[in-house]
């Protein structure tokens, strides 16, 4: 790995510098939090009355962090992890107290929705974004509301919108180690009284800080650019109307796979980088009216995503090579109205998507080498010997649902819905060689299997305000994740799986104190689920089986605090227990029952504290420190790849005021070893590791 500069002394030591004296507010600007407003239940809340455990990112605090995608925020996530299969945006997997699914073509346990549009490919969830206004990680099954694939939780990712009657400009730049070079712009633009525009573009690019022993191009680099246009109406003083086009790109040299022990003195030998792409597209119209009942809201959407990407065999020889191309298109409507009175907050829907993804996955040798020097015994193959799979899985979802808050007293609510869903799954799929009916990698095979089925995913609780300061809850919900197919070079013919449900039993207690200086929310959980869809990588194939049952325990524990002025401190922390309970035959042959979920750290810890101390003529000092902690864990369900515990330090100091900023930074300023990404390949571990210790500066400016 390249060698990196050390000299961080001074901007670790402000960064992590906390003034031991700080000024006393005035009465007439008390210390208080921000109140956050949420729509973690479709309907606008303060946070810390939403009966259901949260994680928020404001924009404030996004920008605080740095936060350029979806990843950097389940970072900072008690019980919550992120990877990807290849270290790009390729199968990102989300994991929500323990609760994952990770295979090509698989349906995800965490539902991901940006401005209120269900994202069904997991290429788009890690995409790069320049417009973030909030993100809501919303923890335990969310299906009443959110439906198919929230068995886990669910991620609301919002956008900012136009602004009317406002014309601005934001431009923002950085440059960091290994050639890192990042930018910004945003452009408001009043369009009339009732119109106005909103167009953000973002373009990133790096050298590669993994180097390449073959003396080739250094491997996970930056290639990236994308940008989101909004428009927002109001033609009536009850009817607004926000469409919205979006488009992101993200190519490079993904592949960083190399020996488990050695990744990081060694550098990767790799032959023949991989070259991944990855492009996710979409639009959407929100209608909005607003009546004297409350509002109807009106979502259609449509996107798509391609991508490609060339492997290795992750030796110095060019032996193996392999690859895939995926295309995914979705259609997403949803109708639904919302509406209070003084006995009852309601919300009605229906949601429909009929979504299509078409995936090509190959296998061979490269010319120079005769196919059966890697299998002693078998005939000999062609050099030019090629195998692969054709996948076409076409689905369709159709669901109606309903979710009430009845307020039994002024300080007791009883939590009431449902939500019924059809689910149907087609496949169409081939698997075969250029040598006809023989193939090495899995059975030659065709079929076409269709599958279907009818869920109700309730919920149901209770939720009681103490005092106007602390309310405590307790609900019990349920989620799941429909029938699937395997669609990467599967075992047997048998390519189907169950679908897979889960009910979470939950209490939770959320507050405030010290005049609201103080923000808090604790919650405990007992997750029970059938039928887990449990990928497993076995004879060098991608499969999804079914866990006959699984459970995970734990708690979460936040604490925000502004205890002093200028002074802000966050405090999160999560336990977790997640295991199989019942999984004799597992895909590697063995008994799982006991093991560990993968991804599922038992302890995590996230810690931050930013000091700001105005100076003069609107110029603040700001200095920032963040630490994300995780205990070991495990990659796989066999329990054979574990991960020691690591923690990662990040910081940033600069000076700022409302319409300019610039501020130095460092990530992983420790150079923490760890992977990102760890899996077996003919039974030799390989891994890609996380990204090392960098530096940077970062600069904007709004007119």
């Amino acid at each position: 790995m390249k060698r990196r500069w050390k000299t961080a002394v001074a901007l670790t030591s402000v960064a992590l510098t906390v003034p031991a004296v700080a000024q006393e507010a005035s009465p007439e600007q008390p210390i208080q939090l921000e109140a956050i407003v949420v729509n973690a239940q479709r309907r606008e809340q303060l946070a810390k009355d939403v009966p259901v455990s949260l994680r928020v990112f404001s924009r404030k605090e996004l920008e605080e962090r740095i936060v350029k995608r979806l990843d950097d925020a389940f970072a900072a996530t008690p019980n919550a992890s992120m990877t990807s299969q290849r270290g790009g945006n390729d199968a990102s997997t989300l994991s929500i107290r323990g609760v994952t699914t990770t295979a090509f073509g698989a349906d995800p346990s965490v539902g991901v929705y940006v401005d209120d549009v269900y994202v069904g490919n997991d290429n788009g969830f890690n995409t790069r974004m320049s417009d973030f206004e909030q993100i809501e990680i919303l923890r335990g099954p969310q299906g009443t509301l959110y439906g198919r694939n929230a068995i886990g939780g669910a991620v609301n990712i919002r956008t900012e919108n136009p602004e009317l009657g406002v014309n601005k400009t934001r431009l923002q730049a950085g440059a960091g180690s290994d050639g890192l070079l990042f930018g910004t712009a945003t452009t408001n633009l009043a369009i009339g009284e009732n119109a106005a525009a909103r167009i953000a573009i973002f373009g990133d690019r790096s050298d590669g800080w993994l180097r390449n022993a073959q003396g080739g191009p250094d491997l996970m680099n930056l290639n990236d650019f994308g940008g989101r246009a909004k428009l927002l109406a109001r033609p009536t003083d009850n009817w607004q109307l926000e469409l919205s086009v979006d488009y992101a790109k993200d190519q490079g040299r993904r592949n960083g796979y190399g020996p488990f022990a050695t990744v990081w003195k060694f550098g990767v030998d790799q032959a023949v980088p991989n070259l991944d792409h990855t492009e996710n597209y979409g639009s959407s119209l929100k209608s909005t009216w607003t009546l004297d009942f409350g509002q109807v809201t009106s979502v259609t959407a449509w996107r798509g995503a391609r991508a490609e990407g060339g492997g290795g065999n992750f030796t110095p020889l060019p032996l193996q090579n392999g690859g895939y191309e995926r295309d995914y298109n979705q259609f997403t409507q949803e109708l639904r109205a919302n509406g209070e009175t003084a006995l009852v907050n309601w919300t009605v829907g229906a949601f429909f998507l009929s979504s299509s993804e078409k995936r090509y996955e190959y296998a061979g040798f490269y010319p120079a080498l005769p196919a059966n020097m890697l299998f002693p015994g078998q005939p000999s193959l062609p050099a030019s010997y090629q195998e692969g799979t054709h996948s076409d899985v076409d689905s369709l979802t159709a669901a109606l649902f309903a979710d009430t808050t009845w307020h039994l007293t002024n300080r007791l609510d009883l939590i009431a819905g449902a939500r019924v869903s059809y689910d149907r799954k087609s496949i169409d799929y081939r698997h075969g060689s250029s040598l006809g009916a023989m193939a090495l990698f899995a059975p030659a095979l065709q079929t076409s299997q269709t599958a279907d089925g009818i869920d109700v995913s309730p919920r149901a609780g209770l939720s009681f305000a103490v005092n106007d300061d602390i309310r405590i809850y307790g609900t019990v919900s349920r989620g799941y994740k429909p029938k699937g197919f395997n669609i990467s070079f599967a075992p047997d013919a048998d390519i189907g799986y169950k679908a897979e449900s889960a009910i979470n039993y939950e209490v939770g207690l959320k507050g405030t104190a010290a005049g609201g200086r103080v923000g808090y929310a604790l919650s405990a959980f007992y997750f029970d689920w059938h039928n887990q869809q449990v990928y497993s990588f076995n004879d060098n194939r991608l499969t999804i089986a079914n866990a006959p049952k699984s459970r995970s325990y734990g708690a979460e524990a936040e604490v925000s605090a502004e205890v002093l002025e200028g002074l802000r401190l966050y405090a999160g922390a999560g336990y977790l227990n997640a295991k199989f309970t019942d999984y004799p035959n597992a895909m590697s042959g063995q008994d799982e029952s006991g093991n560990q979920q993968p991804f599922a750290s038992r302890y995590s810890l996230n810690l931050s504290a930013q000091y700001t101390k105005p100076l003069q003529d609107g110029i603040n000092f700001v200095a920032r420190a963040d630490y994300n902690w995780k205990s070991a864990f495990f990659w796989d369900t066999a329990n054979t790849i574990r991960e020691p515990a690591y923690g990662v330090v990040n910081a940033r100091v600069g000076f700022e005021t409302d319409d300019w900023g610039v501020s130095l930074y460092a990530q992983n300023i420790l150079d923490q070893e760890y992977r990102v990404r760890a899996a077996t390949y003919s039974g030799q571990a390989m891994a890609i590791p996380g990204t090392p210790q960098t530096f940077g500066v970062l600069a904007r400016a709004t007119f």
